[in-house]
């Protein structure tokens, strides 16, 4: 009876214990903190178009030879004004694919820059993909912090996007309540994400692209989804 006893407390016990998920063992699981920590990802067009010289919206940078070059400069004018303790991400598309190429990390200026100098230009505009892959990383890491901080997606582009329908991307982000910061470089104002977006620079230089990164670490009201452009 005391045998009895003891395997019916122990089965009790197992089956009101936490249960983590499939695959993960507890002592494994991440740990979530809250924090208030700011995050910034970045979805960095390397498009075909980007290999291109500047056109007469990109006036006054013979500097460059193309559109690429000038926004390497840009970032790496950017990269020292970034508070150290903010997380900054990457993801990229270009001749190499369209992936992550930096996860969102605090101390990563130095990584961050180094993989934007590794962008070789090449390929399509897969906006709406890069869009919704940079709202699951941030989400990821709001769920580390507990809800708690700081989460944008600053779009850089030179182009339309050339896959899925972007309002795809726009709801997926508005619904999580992601705010999209778009600079268009070399397009004007002419760009599908000027509606969609909290912030939209037109940069018709690269000095132009430089001040318009800079806004983007803007101390900001908090983001309310119901004043969401486009809804």
């Amino acid at each position: 009876k005391t045998l009895l006893f003891f395997l019916v407390v122990l089965a009790v016990a197992v089956k009101a214990a936490p249960q983590s998920p499939a695959g993960i063992p507890p002592q494994t699981m991440p740990a979530g903190e809250a924090s208030l920590i700011r995050n910034f990802y970045f979805i960095f067009d390397g498009s075909g178009s980007m290999s291109e010289g500047l056109n007469k919206q990109c006036q006054g940078d013979k500097r460059f030879g193309s559109r690429l070059e000038g926004a390497k400069w840009a970032v790496e004018q950017f990269i020292p004004l970034v508070p150290p303790d903010v997380n900054l991400g990457l993801w990229v598309f270009d001749a190499k694919g369209n992936s992550e190429r930096l996860p969102l990390a605090p101390e990563s200026r130095a990584q961050f820059l180094a993989a934007v100098q590794k962008i070789r230009a090449g390929g399509r505009t897969p906006l709406t993909e890069s869009i919704e892959q940079g709202v699951k990383r941030l989400l990821q890491q709001r769920d580390r912090q507990l809800g708690y901080g700081e989460f944008r997606l600053i779009v850089v582009t030179d182009g339309q996007a050339t896959e899925r329908p972007l309002p795809q991307a726009v709801a997926y982000a508005r619904e999580r309540r992601i705010p999209i910061y778009t600079i268009g470089l070399c397009l004007g104002a002419q760009h599908e994400l000027r509606k969609y977006s909290v912030s939209y620079r037109a940069a018709d230089s690269m000095d132009a692209l430089r001040r318009g990164l800079e806004e983007t670490l803007a101390e900001t009201n908090v983001f309310d989804p119901q004043t969401f452009p486009g809804r």
